[in-house]
């Protein structure tokens, strides 16, 4: 059976402590370093970026604060911390 992709829009901002690597952050998460979540730049600034992206359909879907939740942690163990609002598209 297939699997249901959840598509969704994220903003990116950088995170107290970790603002020197927003850059090289959203440069890794645009070439593709989360095969987990295909991820592409629509715009981006010195300390924001706005991403489109898709995740597998599972309870981290159900909310949009779900999401973003599962989308800092998995970030985090790639060391890549940013804030993050997500926008599950419906």
């Amino acid at each position: 059976m297939p699997t249901a992709f959840i598509p969704f829009t994220m903003r990116a901002s950088a995170r107290d402590g970790h603002r020197r690597t927003f850059r090289t952050d959203v440069e890794r998460l645009s070439a593709g370093h989360l095969h987990w979540a295909p991820l592409d730049v629509l715009r981006s600034t010195g300390t924001q970026a706005v991403f489109r992206g898709a995740v597998p359909q599972g309870a981290h879907t159900t909310t949009d604060a779900d999401l973003a939740r599962f989308l800092e942690d998995r970030l985090a163990t790639a060391d890549i911390h940013l804030d993050l609002s997500v926008t599950i598209d419906r």
